[in-house]
């Protein structure tokens, strides 16, 4: 029997993350972060980097707040500390992490992120039914593991044609296409395509958080977005985007191009965005 040949493996990750109040709102609502861990050391990083994985752990995610007031900024803000956190206390207690498998650390922080918001707005008149969405992936080694919930999306992509959508838009709207009832073009009009039925806070338990893998092979990419950006363009704008910019977005970086494109297009909502590369080892 011939030895098996080992997929090519991910020689780094680079990453760019940008967010952008939006053409009308005075306050951006939306939140990010991105960090890198092991169990010696944990690093927040920089709007824009590349690293080799070198065993390390990576967690890249977005929020967009929910409430009225000063609200919504502060419960997306909120949720994603708390998030930072966890993943600290997780890696510098006692247990080796690695014995919890991922799916159960992922619940169990959705949870506590979500008890988190309803004490705030508990406590605090101002924070009274705030909440947020979310979408955080974290990768390591050629793993990707994420947890959703809300509107806010993670995309994986490999070329301008090879794209989809791996989080589950969690709004009344969406449950009625699943259901049957609208089609996706129908649900982008109906009334309750903002209605969430999961989130973060807002009074209610966030029930079943969606959580999923996913392996990933150099020339992967990942897009991490709240709906600033995915109600003004569709995905195949934002894969065309991405891979085949158009002249006049030359001299721009992928993200800056993005945020462009959504800005041009409506602008209505504040945007954030994280794109992910994993790039093969001729690349560097």
């Amino acid at each position: 029997m011939q030895p098996r040949e080992s997929s090519p493996s991910i020689a780094a990750l680079k990453w760019l993350a940008d967010t952008h109040p939006g053409r009308y709102r005075t306050r951006n609502e939306d939140a990010f972060l991105l960090m890198c861990f092991d169990t010696k050391e944990l690093c927040y990083l920089g709007k824009q980097g590349q690293m080799a994985p070198e065993g390390k752990h990576f967690l890249f995610a977005v929020s967009d707040g929910i409430g009225g007031g000063k609200g919504g900024g502060y419960a997306s803000q909120s949720a994603l500390r708390s998030l930072s956190s966890l993943i600290s206390q997780t890696f510098h207690r006692a247990d080796p992490p690695h014995e919890t498998p991922y799916e159960v650390l992922l619940r169990s922080f959705v949870e506590h992120m979500h008890q988190r918001l309803l004490g705030l707005s508990r406590s605090y008149e101002e924070c009274h039914r705030m909440g947020a969405t979310l979408t955080l992936g974290w990768i390591h080694h050629d793993q990707l593991r994420f947890a959703h919930l809300g509107d806010s999306r993670l995309f994986h992509l490999r070329s301008p044609e090879q794209y989809r959508q791996l989080s589950e838009d969690h709004t009344v709207a969406a449950q009625k296409v699943r259901q049957g009832i609208l089609t996706p073009q129908q649900a982008k009009r109906d009334a309750a395509s903002h209605v969430l039925t999961h989130s973060l806070g807002a009074g209610a338990r966030p029930d079943e958080p969606q959580v999923g893998s996913l392996t990933l092979s150099p020339g992967d990419r990942l897009l991490f977005c709240t709906d600033g950006l995915t109600d003004t363009l569709s995905d195949y704008r934002i894969a065309k985007t991405l891979y085949d910019p158009p002249p006049y977005l030359d001299g721009l970086d992928p993200m800056q191009g993005l945020i462009r494109e959504a800005l041009d297009g409506s602008g209505r909502d504040n945007l954030t965005a994280i794109l992910v590369d994993c790039l093969p080892g001729e690349s560097l």
